[in-house]
């Protein structure tokens, strides 16, 4: 098997725990990167995974950059007789000398294959990390030299895969429904949070607050046999068909979806008992605008309430549909104010209704009011 670094998005602990729980076998992992031994494609697995933002292929770990050598890096690239050789580095954890270090090497190494007549474009940006963007439309997957320092040491890979910016984009921005009044789940974290379930995709998955069909869109890219949707609200279920529909022509997918009106309140009356595998949601976390006005913690207190009483519903409703050892992962907000946080998960709670709690990660970002605090629960009774 091959060993592959995976270069982690900006929320570190999540994308690593994805990592963990839909490829396993992690070998090493450190600031920003995880290296795992695995025998998957990385675009296919790029591809399923929403938190990893570049996957390259590990070469070797130097403890100083004077071991890279020209002619070891001319070894490292993919160079076609006839083509253009396009090539680029990334230092991740690095600092600007050893940037301008790695650059003095990459234009002695661009002079070298000129003088082998190869027509040649070392490929720079603004910062010492190349993005995405650029790897992707340079034509750099193959030819991007990764070096990460770690703890005195530096861990050389050629990027293999990049994350498909265009497409995260056109499945948020291009769906025809979208609800902002709710708030709304980006796919990338709907992404995750069904891969903290694991990676069987021949189990069922059900998402009981379907809200506009983003778990539901992604499950769905992702292969799952059987794909369940709910909602209390009309809206909801309408925006969940008409954007199932539109994915399924703009993706060419066949997939098997079923979506229904269903109050959390009557979930074991819609679904019999011990027939899902997993359930995958983000409850409703109070009016979005609403929250967005709100100016004290203390205004939060009331709401609070409201959804511990609904969430232990739903848990309570969970309990009845699930199979034994099936999982849930399930955001509780965590409203936030100038550095005041107001939880609303109570762990005793769902214990006594008989889940263990396996994961339970915090994902927010700069200024937000509404942190979401992802968490994984099996069903041990």
């Amino acid at each position: 098997m091959k060993q592959y670094i995976y270069i982690l998005g900006q929320a570190e602990k999540l994308s690593l725990e994805e990592i963990d729980s839909s490829v396993g076998n992690i070998l090493k992992s450190g600031p920003g990167y995880c290296i795992t031994e695995n025998n998957l494609s990385p675009q296919d697995n790029i591809s399923n995974l929403g938190g990893t933002i570049k996957i390259a292929e590990y070469i070797t770990t130097i403890n100083s950059l004077d071991k890279l050598k020209e002619e070891d890096w001319i070894k490292y690239l993919s160079i076609e007789d006839g083509k253009k050789v396009y090539f680029g580095f990334s230092i991740y954890n690095g600092n600007k000398k050893q940037y301008i270090q790695l650059k003095k090497k990459a234009l002695q190494l661009k002079k070298i294959l000129k003088q082998e007549n190869k027509s040649v474009r070392l490929v720079t940006g603004k910062d010492q990390i190349l993005s995405s963007v650029i790897v992707s439309k340079n034509y750099l997957i193959n030819n991007e030299l990764i070096i990460l320092q770690d703890k005195g040491q530096y861990i050389l890979g050629i990027t293999k895969a990049v994350q498909d910016f265009e497409e995260y984009s056109k499945r948020d921005m291009e769906r025809p429904a979208r609800d902002s009044m709710s708030g709304m789940l980006p796919p990338k974290i709907a992404k995750i949070m069904i891969n903290l379930g694991g990676n069987d995709r021949n189990k069922n998955i059900l998402d009981p607050f379907c809200g506009s069909g983003t778990i539901l869109q992604e499950a769905s890219l992702l292969k799952y046999k059987k794909i369940y949707g709910s909602d209390k609200e009309e809206r909801a279920i309408q925006d969940s068909k008409q954007n199932i529909e539109w994915l399924k022509d703009a993706f060419a997918l066949n997939t098997d979806v079923e979506i229904k009106k269903v109050d959390i309140r009557n979930l074991s009356q819609k679904y019999d008992n011990n027939s899902i595998d997993l359930i995958v949601t983000e409850p409703f976390m109070g009016n979005a605008r609403w929250v967005q006005k709100q100016k004290n913690i203390n205004d939060f207190e009331k709401i609070k309430i409201e959804l511990q009483e609904l969430y232990t519903i739903a848990f309570k409703e969970f309990k009845k549909i699930l199979k034994k050892n099936g999982k849930i992962v399930f955001i509780f907000p965590i409203f936030s104010i100038n550095n005041n946080d107001l939880h609303t998960l109570n762990k005793d709670k769902f214990s006594n209704i008989g889940f263990s709690l396996e994961k339970d990660i915090v994902y927010s970002r700069q200024g937000q009011k509404v942190k979401r605090q992802i968490t994984v629960w099996n069903n041990i009774s």
